[in-house]
This record gives structure tokens, sequence and C-alpha cells, in this order.
């Protein structure tokens, strides 16, 4: 799979929260690509649900 390189402005809290998350799932922030990843697939799959 083909990987696009992207920066985003996300909120402080809400990034620092992100993170916190990722680091008690895998033990560390390296993780944070594939579950920001899965994250935004899972909210198009919802999106795709509803319409």
């Amino acid at each position: 799979m083909t990987k696009h390189k992207t920066t985003m402005q996300i909120d402080d809290k809400l990034w620092k929260r992100f993170l916190q998350t990722v680091i008690k799932k895998h033990g560390t922030t390296k993780k944070s690509s594939l579950e920001l990843e899965a994250a935004i697939s899972e909210y198009l799959e919802r999106q795709r649900e509803e319409s």
C-alpha cells in the first residue's frame, strides 16, 4: 500500500489524549500512525453506513 505523508494541526490536549491511548495499547508512540489510520478508516466506514 502506498502511504501519503501529511501534516495536520490538531488540538494539543486531543493529541496528548490520543498518544496516551496509543502508549497504553502499544507501549510506545511509534504506532501512532497505524492507530490514526485505523481511526480515520473507522470514521469513514461509519459515515458510509449512515449515508
